[in-house]
């Protein structure tokens, strides 16, 4: 059996399946000098004739590593030069000081970056990187920890937007090794792979080894299991968009504008599609967006309050008016009004007030010390759900004042302590659900006082800036 010739088969259907490539196209090759990157580039090579492809090798050196990273360079240009092929290099210092998570961010950013200059200064059509089946396993697994949706969950697509492809995406890393022996073919071996200061390095490194003694095809099956995923969520956003089409105007200042209740209305999966959606098209992606944004999203055009807002990353807005709900890309200025969604414990800075809001959570039951203030408020924790939202008043609000049973308008709770009508748009209301639960500095709702068998407990302190 001709095991080198297979794989080449192998990543040939792969590339008609996914139409990565046309005829003639000019592909820059993204080659590290890894046995990815220099399998990739071999069998790209390979396929040169049959594609009729114009193939540039190009290498970031992320200057991280003095000695591997010259040698991984002169390996990769000795590679294009044995292929007869342009060669690509750049040698950056991406290292600021910075570690973990950060580093890995920026060294992959600034990678992309300079391969996305190469493709414009050469008009090359593609980009191909070397991610591998592995690869994509440990993507679905690092998402999964990490709490993504059914998008995060479909892992890398084998082409994405900017002409990026993976010809490898269905080579497990065996393969690739057993091609690269089987071929003669020199690669280096990053030695920063090896060190679990990344979360990517620990699931490879310990996590996938622990599955595999239950699952030895766990690989295979969380691939196969993200590419099911890719097949419903592709069906989902499409749905999503179908709907947003018939449903959405947008206006001359480019606000768009849904009907809460046509939005209230739609199933759950496809209510959160749709407000994904909304939110990509007003701010022009969904970078720092989380599930907690679009569930905050969703419960404003459930809830009974016909003002209310909330305020998301990207200076993107969704307020609720009345029967609509109105997104737009940046901060309403001069309305006297303000929204902030608390997605968990730490401080919160209410630029708009002046305040700073601290969330803290306590477990155990009640503290024999708590006590209460005005600036400082303990509540059941176990009634409360992030996001909480913190805004101002809004016409309609109601609580059950801290000692009372009945309803009172938050209108009137003002009026009898006094407080003028110009000063009530400035006192943080917190509120769960779009339930006040505080009207920060002055009464919490009975309803979410602590208890003898409150269980967990939220201390929420105020103070100025």
């Amino acid at each position: 059996m001709d095991l080198a010739a297979d794989t080449i088969r192998k990543v040939r259907q792969t590339i008609l399946k996914n139409r990565m490539l046309g005829r003639g196209d000019s592909v820059i090759a993204a080659v590290s000098g890894g046995p990815d990157s220099v399998c990739l580039l071999d069998i790209l090579n390979e396929l040169k004739a049959d594609f009729g492809l114009e193939l540039t090798v190009a290498h970031f050196d992320h200057g991280l590593r003095p000695g591997e990273d010259e040698t991984e360079t002169m390996l990769v240009k000795s590679l294009a030069c044995s292929f007869n092929l342009p060669f690509e290099a750049v040698k950056a210092d991406i290292n600021s000081g910075i570690s973990g998570s950060s580093l890995e961010e920026k060294a992959r950013n600034a990678r992309y970056d300079f391969l996305e200059k190469v493709r414009l200064r050469l008009s090359a059509d593609k980009i191909a990187m070397g991610h591998n089946l592995n690869d994509q396993a440990e993507t679905v697994l690092m998402r999964l920890l990490r709490g993504s949706g059914l998008s995060g969950l479909s892992g890398m697509a084998p082409c994405r937007e900017g002409g990026i492809i993976r010809p490898l995406i269905e080579l497990t890393r065996a393969e690739i090794e057993s091609y690269l022996k089987e071929r003669g073919l020199e690669y280096a071996i990053d030695s920063s792979n090896l060190k679990n200061r990344f979360l990517r390095n620990s699931i490879r490194n310990e996590l996938i080894p622990v599955l595999a003694e239950y699952q030895p095809r766990i690989v295979e099956i969380l691939g196969q299991t993200a590419g099911i995923i890719k097949r419903e969520d592709e069906w989902l956003e499409s749905e999503a968009g179908e709907w947003f089409k018939k449903n959405a105007h947008t206006r001359k200042s480019g606000e768009i504008v849904i009907s809460s209740a046509s939005l209230a209305g739609l199933a759950p999966a496809l209510r959160n599609r749709a407000v994904r959606y909304a939110l990509k098209m007003a701010g022009g992606g969904l970078r720092r967006i989380s599930s907690r944004h679009i569930e905050a999203v969703s419960e404003l055009a459930e809830g009974s309050c016909p003002h209310a807002g909330v305020d998301l990353p990207n200076m993107v807005t969704v307020r609720r008016i009345y029967d609509s709900m109105a997104f737009s890309r940046g901060r309403k200025k001069g309305t006297g009004g303000f929204t902030y969604a608390l997605e968990g414990p730490g401080p919160h800075y209410l630029d708009a007030v002046k305040k700073i809001i601290t969330l803290e959570e306590i477990d155990g039951g009640m503290p024999s010390d708590i006590k209460s203030s005005g600036l400082t408020a303990f509540l059941n924790a176990d009634l409360l759900s992030y996001p909480l939202i913190i805004r101002n008043f809004m016409p309609g609000d109601r609580f059950v004042p801290l000692g009372m049973k009945g309803h009172k308008k938050l209108k009137n709770f003002f009026i009898d302590m006094k407080i003028p009508s110009e000063e009530r748009l400035r006192i943080p209301v917190l509120t769960c659900r779009d339930n006040p639960v505080w009207v920060c500095g002055m009464r919490i709702d009975d309803r979410y006082r602590v208890t003898a068998g409150t269980r967990r407990i939220l201390k929420v302190t105020m103070a100025g800036l």
